[in-house]
């Protein structure tokens, strides 16, 4: 049985938005990485004491050293004052998305949905690290969206103590900050674990809570397959589960997939060794409900009535 047409539709609207509102973050990221590196070279490139082309061993260039925490600093402020509008805009939409799949799936809307659907996203926001749509001090989005210098300065001193080419240390910093056709630039390496994966972690988390409030148990878990989707998301796409049935998903492996026949048909496998449950869930921490998945897992959870879900799974 396929879901009611006007679900699927919402369903296709939040696969539509979430895909949209994680390739937004991730463009202003990496032009945010353009920028940090453009304020490195321009304002300690003509600092630096150099001879012959080589940078040379002083006490002037030790003392930049700590310019690089005002580079940062700026970084920072731009990081937050870039990214925390849209952050804040698209956690608007997911809620409003979400509002509309309840208004949907709920047979009949009680009382107190405006109230719940309202505490629901200020605990969410508070998980995240937001009140009020600003950054709470020692919060999880303050820690990620503010970049360590660290890294760059052991990178200047060694530069120093060597007494390394200019030409070298500058293309030394462009590949740390910007990164190579094989690694991520520095704040898109940072962000690319968390961020990224923000917008899924906060829909997922918002519709288990919200569900939770009003006592739904079952969802469907939908989303796309493409060709670097994982063996758990292919085993799991479309089908309607209990959140009981999920207690078992941190033991779940490729094998279980297949003696139960799980696996859309033509699907080939990718783990290496199909009895060993995927690196991808089995870590600390891992939420079913929320990380799905795992890390950048970009499938989602639709919480339905009772009597749809046992419609479409054919149960009495």
């Amino acid at each position: 049985m396929r879901l009611p047409r006007r679900i699927d539709e919402i369903i296709r609207r939040k696969e539509s938005f979430l895909e949209s509102a994680r390739n937004k973050i991730e463009k202003s990221t990496i032009r945010l990485q353009g920028t940090l590196l453009n304020d490195a070279v321009s304002q300690l490139i003509p600092q630096l004491d150099v001879k012959d082309g080589i940078i040379q061993d002083t006490a002037n260039n030790y003392r930049l050293v700590s310019e690089i925490e005002n580079i940062y600093s700026s970084f920072n402020n731009k990081v937050a004052s870039t990214l925390l509008p849209q952050i804040n805009s698209s956690i608007e939409q997911i809620v409003k998305l979400n509002q509309t799949a309840f208004q949907l799936t709920l047979a009949e809307l009680p009382a107190r949905f405006e109230k719940v659907i309202e505490n629901t996203r200020k605990l969410i926001d508070l998980k995240v690290g937001l009140k009020d749509g600003k950054l709470i001090r020692g919060g999880f989005l303050k820690s990620v969206l503010v970049s360590d210098p660290t890294e760059f300065k052991q990178f200047l001193s060694r530069a120093i103590t060597g007494q390394i080419p200019v030409q070298e240390f500058i293309s030394g910093i462009k590949e740390k900050i910007i990164g190579n056709t094989t690694k991520r630039g520095l704040t898109d390496r940072q962000f690319n674990r968390f961020v990224y994966d923000l917008y899924h972690q906060y829909d997922a988390a918002y519709n288990t809570k919200v569900a939770e409030e009003f006592g739904m148990k079952y969802f469907v878990y939908s989303g796309n397959l493409i060709d670097d989707s994982r063996d758990f998301c292919a085993a799991h796409k479309d089908k309607v589960f209990h959140i009981d049935e999920t207690k078992e998903w941190p033991s779940w492996t490729p094998a279980k997939g297949q003696d139960r026949g799980e696996f859309p048909d033509g699907w080939e496998v990718k783990a290496k060794d199909i009895y060993k449950v995927p690196s991808y869930i089995d870590y600390p921490g891992y939420d079913p409900l929320t990380d799905r998945g795992g890390f950048n897992c970009r499938h989602q959870i639709m919480f339905i009535s009772d009597e749809l879900a046992k419609k479409k799974r054919g149960e009495k």
